[in-house]
């Protein structure tokens, strides 16, 4: 065979392979032509690639019909995902709103309910508050049952009585020193009106109602009483240079004046328990006035102070016993009303001036040197020496204009303790018969220490530079408003 049949055949080859290479058919009819049949199988397989070339067609159609149809199904089911998703976005909305409101109506119901509580509670405190102002008034309660009847002349007689009594009384009941309803428990409800304005914190001005009315309820118990017939070694002029020297050791270690009224104290209620000799009543004055200092001083003096301002009369051993004898005759009970506190608060009710607190004061620690006006209480000792610090003319008409009148009896402060007139003038006439005689001793020696104290520009010389007050103008004064 020549040489360029076989290239030929060679490149046919190639050319054929190419072509299956790219199409991805195989071309029978030319592998038949190339490769000769010798056989009637082989014939007859020479007829049949017609049939597998038209199923390789439609099988090569198949598979781009199937690509077509996937794409189809792919955007049919993206369409029907889509809406899944937007329903069950919807569902959820929906759920959400529901329970919006579901929320919305129960917290509606609890705030209805709770509003309901909240009126029922406003109305059985007001309830509760008519009825305790019936009660203090006077008047008569009114039933649930008898609300719908109508009212009767009792009824409307008793109700003005009421009104009247509200605008008659210058200071509520429960306001008082003396309190009806007191049993150390319950309490004041609000502030005092003359505790409203108090700028002062040490004052306590929402609990000086409780506090004034708790000392005067136990003012009784720890009030001294009249001991000088049980002391058969002391009288009644030693107690007061006692209490004239000890005057003076307070104004040398310029002690509070609440420690003063306290060591006085001390002392009268350690002399009615116990029996003294004459020679350890110094001792017993310089170690009362150690313990009120103790109790009242931020900075107290030792005892070898109180040894040395007694010119070494006893020594400190002395002392520590008498003050262990003292705390437990008195059972360790320090803490006691005194003149001081009542003296105060009466001169911050009735408004007084700089001048008249410190008359007021000197008045009341004059009498603590009497052993007479321990019959007194010691708020009635503060209410009248108030008094009369109040109607002192030289006193009031240096403060007011030489026509006015002078006030009398205070009827709010007359109110707000409920002591009678009677009582008031009566330990008013002692006290200022004692302000006006000077104490003397046995010696003709004048105690002054008090009348020192008070002449001193910080107390504005009330001691010499006003006159002594006078019982006489306070009686004629009252008769006065009486006729």
């Amino acid at each position: 065979m020549p040489r360029r049949t076989l290239r030929d055949l060679s490149n046919t080859r190639d050319s054929e392979r190419n072509v299956l290479g790219q199409d991805g058919v195989k071309n029978n009819k030319s592998s038949n032509v190339l490769k000769p049949s010798t056989n009637k199988r082989s014939r007859e397989s020479s007829l049949k690639p017609n049939n597998e070339t038209t199923e390789c067609d439609q099988s090569s159609l198949s598979t781009r019909g199937g690509t077509k149809k996937r794409s189809s199904s792919s955007g049919i089911s993206t369409r029907s995902s889509s809406r899944l998703i937007a329903k069950r976005q919807h569902e959820e909305r929906d759920d959400r709103s529901t329970k919006k409101q579901k929320f919305v109506e129960e917290s509606s119901s609890i705030n209805k309910v709770e509003s309901q509580k909240t009126r029922r509670r406003s109305a059985r405190l007001n309830n509760k508050n008519q009825s305790r102002t019936e009660e203090f008034e006077g008047g008569a309660k009114i039933c649930p049952e008898n609300q719908d009847k109508k009212p009767s002349k009792s009824d409307i007689e008793n109700s003005k009585k009421t009104n009247i009594s509200k605008t008659e009384y210058l200071v509520h009941p429960e306001h008082r020193l003396k309190r009806d309803t007191f049993d150390g428990i319950n309490h004041t409800q609000g502030i005092a009106p003359h505790d409203e304005n108090v700028d002062d914190v040490l004052k306590v001005a929402p609990y000086a109602t409780d506090l004034y009315q708790h000392w005067y309820h136990v003012e009784g118990r720890c009030c001294p009483r009249m001991y000088m017939d049980n002391q058969p070694d002391i009288n009644a002029k030693m107690r007061a240079i006692l209490i004239d020297w000890l005057a003076e050791v307070h104004m040398k270690f310029r002690l509070a004046p609440e420690t003063f009224y306290l060591c006085v104290n001390l002392i009268d209620r350690f002399l009615t328990i116990k029996k003294i000799a004459r020679s350890k009543l110094q001792l017993v004055g310089i170690t009362a006035l150690l313990i009120a200092c103790k109790y009242e001083e931020i900075y107290p003096p030792e005892v070898g102070d109180c040894v040395y301002i007694t010119d070494r009369a006893y020594r400190r051993q002395e002392v520590l016993a008498m003050e262990q004898d003292i705390i437990h005759q008195l059972r360790f009970k320090i803490t006691v009303p005194t003149a001081f506190h009542f003296v105060q608060r009466f001169l911050d009710i009735t408004n007084a001036s700089p001048l008249t607190r410190h008359a007021a004061c000197y008045y009341t620690e004059r009498t603590l040197q009497e052993h007479d006006m321990l019959r007194f209480r010691p708020s009635l000792v503060s209410a009248s020496a108030v008094m009369l610090a109040l109607n002192n003319p030289d006193i009031y008409y240096r403060e007011y204009d030489q026509e006015a009148k002078l006030p009398g009896l205070s009827p709010l402060l007359l109110e707000y303790t409920g002591f009678s007139a009677n009582d008031i003038l009566d330990c008013a006439s002692i006290i200022a018969r004692k302000v006006a005689e000077e104490p003397v001793t046995a010696s003709n020696r004048l105690l002054i220490a008090l009348k020192k104290k008070y002449d001193h520009r910080k107390h504005m010389s009330v001691s010499t530079s006003v006159k002594d007050p006078c019982a006489h103008t306070l009686l004629a004064i009252h008769n006065s408003s009486k006729s």
